[in-house]
């Protein structure tokens, strides 16, 4: 997820942001080819730029 790498946010800190567990961000970075990798939701980026300031 490029916004969690530019605003050099851990894993912890990204799922605060979300309002979501750090297992479900683990699921989202997983390797796109891991039977359980799960896509980032649009909403998710949305939510974590707007509360950035980044949009």
């Amino acid at each position: 997820m490029e916004v969690m790498l530019e605003q050099k946010l851990d894993r912890m800190e990204l799922a605060d942001l979300l309002k979501v567990k750090r297992e479900q961000i683990d699921l989202w970075l997983l390797s796109s080819e891991s039977k359980k990798h799960e896509e980032v939701p649009d909403m998710a980026i949305e939510l974590l730029e707007l509360k950035l300031g980044l949009k």
